[in-house]
């Protein structure tokens, strides 16, 4: 029985010092063979015992087994234990670098969030403010329209009272002086006055000339077929010359008050004015430089002052030219008379109307009163091809 005892004891500690250390292995081999051979077993069978050496032997292998088991169990617990130990710190040190960097992450996304809010607002904000001003603006900007509209009205109203009171005025003086009030009292008047009867007693029986002369009024009668013409223009108007109303004007006006002695720049003027790209500026008072004699041949100044006697380029003749004119971007300028150049003004303003009228820039409705505007015109086209014109002094 001890020696099984031993047998299963030494089999135990072979499995585990061979877990423990290969080494021993083949020792603790040899020795479960020596205990399990069959002459022994029947020994053991038969009442037999071993011998003194041998079971000194077997207690003393027995003794150092045991030795050698119970230190390498503890040291293989106490090494798996700190193994254990070591990684449970090393995770417990990553888990609170992780709850770290979390919370880390948590902050910067609530700072960003409260971010993102504020500039959300800032920015609902300045949107508001911006919508907000641009509408007092437009409030301010339509109000400001309305207020020119009316004044632009008012003027217009006051220029065409002006114009009317203007054109229905009597050309003579007479019709300055007051008239008689009711009850055909004359109105009291300051100062001296002397007796008619006496002084016509003092002068002879000489009747006075402003008794005799009559009273004479600006009268005017629309030609109904020159007025058709123009009405037939108004409603589809046009800068064309071969209209019919255009055509007219053309020929009894435009035409004769353009005509000059130099006829190739009286065509270009003409040119140049439908196309408006004919400048008309006063001559500088400042010395001038001799020119050379190509301005001479378009008429300019003589070397001297600008007021003195030049050339013209229209009628050839030698004038005071006070303006000069140029067409378009060119550089050479042509000196012309005040006579010419109130012609060509004539023809310009005339163009200027009609081109008002084209564009849709004339606001009023009455087709008459439009009409007289340009009778107007045309009577200021008649006058000066007739050699009437205004000078400034």
């Amino acid at each position: 029985l001890i020696r099984r005892w031993r047998q299963e004891s030494l089999l135990y500690d072979f499995s585990f010092v061979s877990a423990v250390n290969p080494y021993l292995t083949s020792v603790v081999s040899m020795v479960t063979l020596l205990h399990s051979v069959p002459g022994q077993e029947a020994e053991s069978t038969e009442g037999n015992f071993l011998s003194a050496e041998d079971a000194e032997e077997c207690s003393a292998l027995s003794d150092s087994l045991s030795r050698l088991r119970s230190p390498s169990v503890m040291e293989v617990r106490e090494k798996g234990s700190e193994k254990l130990k070591e990684e449970l710190a090393k995770a417990q040190r990553e888990l609170l670098l992780k709850d770290e960097e979390c919370e880390r992450l948590s902050k910067v996304r609530d700072q960003l969030g409260q971010e993102l809010e504020e500039l959300t607002a800032s920015l609902f904000q300045e949107a508001h403010k911006m919508v907000r001003e641009a509408n007092v603006k437009q409030a301010n900007a339509e109000k400001q329209l309305k207020e020119a509209l009316g004044k632009i009205d008012v003027l217009q109203a006051e220029v065409q009272a002006l114009k009317t009171l203007v054109l229905s005025s009597p050309t003579s003086p007479l019709g300055d002086l007051p008239s008689a009030g009711a009850g055909g009292k004359t109105p009291f008047r300051k100062g001296h006055s002397r007796n008619k009867s006496t002084s016509s007693a003092i002068m002879g029986t000489q009747p006075d000339p402003s008794a005799t002369q009559p009273i004479v009024r600006e009268c005017r009668e629309v030609d109904s077929q020159l007025f058709s013409d123009f009405k037939a223009w108004k409603e589809e108007p046009t800068l064309d010359r071969g209209c019919c109303f255009l055509e007219r004007v053309y020929r009894e006006d435009i035409y004769p008050c353009l005509t000059f002695s130099k006829s190739e720049l009286g065509s270009a003027i003409l040119e140049a004015v439908e196309q408006n790209t004919l400048s008309v500026e006063p001559v500088g008072f400042q010395p001038l430089p001799v020119v050379k004699a190509s301005a001479v041949e378009c008429g300019g100044p003589n070397g001297r002052r600008a007021e003195l006697v030049t050339k013209c380029a229209l009628s050839g003749q030698t004038k005071t030219c006070k303006h000069r004119i140029k067409f378009g971007d060119s550089s050479n300028y042509y000196y012309v008379s005040p006579y010419c150049r109130y012609r060509i003004t004539a023809v310009c303003n005339f163009f200027t109307y009609i081109r008002y009228i084209h564009q849709g820039l004339v606001k009023q409705q009455d087709a008459e009163q439009i009409f007289w505007e340009v009778m107007q015109l045309r009577r200021e086209m008649s006058f000066a091809k007739l050699g009437y014109y205004k000078d400034q002094l």
